[in-house]
């Protein structure tokens, strides 16, 4: 049975704070396991953010086991190679691709979609699948015995589990470990915007950048010193999004506020580059603006218990507006919501949670290094780096039209198959067969019997048979 489709033998209580993508992911997979989910957000109602996300393999692979091909087929787009393109020239410099065999192997497409489109999707998978979602409401404090949460007006709910899915400034994370996370700004934001495609194809100096995913599924990238551009189809082809990365140095007059309510007018930003990509980024009125920080990964994702548990951004550090941002967000719910679905007793869950961060830390730390090492090469300044990655980009441009020979082939799998080819739903399976089931069958030669355990008073009963909870 796949393990979306198992629903656990005991159901539980969760209330999760954030809905965001790791949030509402996280709330789907739960309640399709057959547990009972709350969502609690303090913005004003669903997410409304600009710009595109990339959905490489590693998450597209979940959303189709999820049952999201259609939605996914109809908002989403392939692709399969970065033109890099010089931001103060305009001149072509090469380009990275994904060949067709590498991909396959990796076991699904490499997509592109809107920001939107994707949260949207979660948010009715989740409601769909039984989630209680409630916007506008702030969570003040958490505390795990019992579990329990108390909103801005003084209202305390209780569960059998909180999940904090509340970003890097999580209140979850603090009740966890008694802190919160520290961060040290990048030095650079990224400006996100949304723009119709019908503009650039009216507009005879621009018409040819909406022909990238026509002519063959590739996106540009602007790079240069300290900054970069990205930009790409998104909508089903009908929008094109921008993601413009800059130095805050140069940027005046916006202050210190973070976060993607931050609106900021084209005027404000010293967009100065080749003349195609200046007459794009002239186009939007207004972008969304975030931050770049650097974080530390939280050293516990769990308390004691069992009861409290952060994920996503709450957890481990990401970037906005990168190749992994949304992937380890659906990552996470997919690992915890396999775990999750092997619940049969109430002592599972301290395992299950420290489970959970031991197969998810590993990870997130190793793409988080990657997406910093990629900021390196995309922004390095003029030089014998900036010459040597030129000549391999466009090194990549010749032979890919000559074909390439299998050691070419074998190198490019071996420098994303630990990447594009991670699976999180057989991640979570193979430390159920080699742990979790190897904890259930000790448990039984001791001569263990969990009938003794009580219900948390949120499911206001007492198990009294073991076999009472098994399918």
């Amino acid at each position: 049975m796949s393990s979306s489709k198992r629903r656990a033998p005991l159901s539980i209580d969760f209330i999760i704070v954030g809905a965001g993508i790791a949030g509402l992911a996280t709330a789907f997979r739960l309640c399709q396991a057959g547990h009972r989910v709350r969502v609690f957000d303090k913005a004003a109602g669903p997410n409304r953010r600009a710009g595109g996300t990339h959905l490489p393999p590693n998450a597209t692979k979940v959303l189709m086991d999820w049952g999201f091909k259609d939605e996914l087929l109809k908002h989403g787009l392939s692709t399969r190679a970065s033109t890099f393109i010089s931001i103060d020239t305009g001149k072509v410099i090469g380009c990275l691709e994904w060949k067709e065999d590498v991909l396959q192997e990796t076991g699904a497409d490499y997509m592109v979609i809107s920001y939107r489109d994707l949260y949207d999707m979660l948010h009715r998978a989740a409601i769909n699948a039984g989630a209680r979602i409630t916007y506008g409401t702030t969570v003040t404090s958490v505390h795990a015995d019992p579990p329990r949460v108390e909103l801005q007006d003084g209202t305390v709910l209780k569960a059998d589990m909180v999940i904090g899915a509340d970003g890097p400034r999580s209140t979850v994370r603090e009740a966890v470990g008694g802190w919160s996370s520290e961060e040290v700004p990048e030095g650079h934001s990224a400006y996100v915007a949304i723009i119709s495609r019908d503009v650039l194809q009216n507009d005879p100096e621009l018409s040819d950048l909406t022909r990238f995913h026509e002519n063959r599924p590739d996106y540009p990238i602007w790079t240069g010193d300290s900054r970069h551009v990205i930009a790409f189809t998104v909508a089903g082809g009908a929008e094109f999004a921008i993601h413009a990365f800059l130095p805050d140095s140069e940027v005046d007059g916006i202050g210190d506020k973070d976060g993607w309510d931050v609106i900021v007018p084209r005027e404000k930003l010293p967009f100065h580059f080749e003349p195609k990509l200046q007459r794009l980024l002239d186009i939007p009125a207004t972008y969304q603006r975030v931050r770049l920080f650097q974080r530390e990964c939280a050293e516990e994702w769990t308390d004691g218990s069992g009861r409290l548990l952060i994920m996503g951004e709450a957890a481990h550090p990401l970037y906005p507006c990168v190749l992994q941002s949304c992937s380890m967000q659906i990552e996470d719910a997919e690992v915890l919501g396999t775990l999750f679905s092997r619940l049969r007793a109430w002592d599972q869950l301290p395992h299950l949670a420290e489970a959970f961060q031991e197969l998810r830390e590993p990870r997130t730390r190793a793409i988080y290094a990657k997406e910093t090492k990629a900021f390196d090469t995309v922004w390095v300044g003029p030089g014998p780096q900036r010459d040597a990655r030129d000549q391999a980009l466009y090194g990549m441009m010749v032979e890919g039209h000559k074909g390439w020979d299998e050691s070419k082939m074998r190198w490019q799998w071996d420098e994303i198959c630990e990447v594009f080819g991670y699976n999180a739903r057989d991640a979570a399976e193979d430390w159920w067969v080699m742990w979790g089931m190897l904890r259930e069958r000790s448990i039984t030669r001791e001569g263990y019997c969990p009938s003794s355990y009580t219900v948390p008073f949120c499911m206001g009963a007492t198990v009294t048979h073991y076999a009472e909870l098994r399918n």
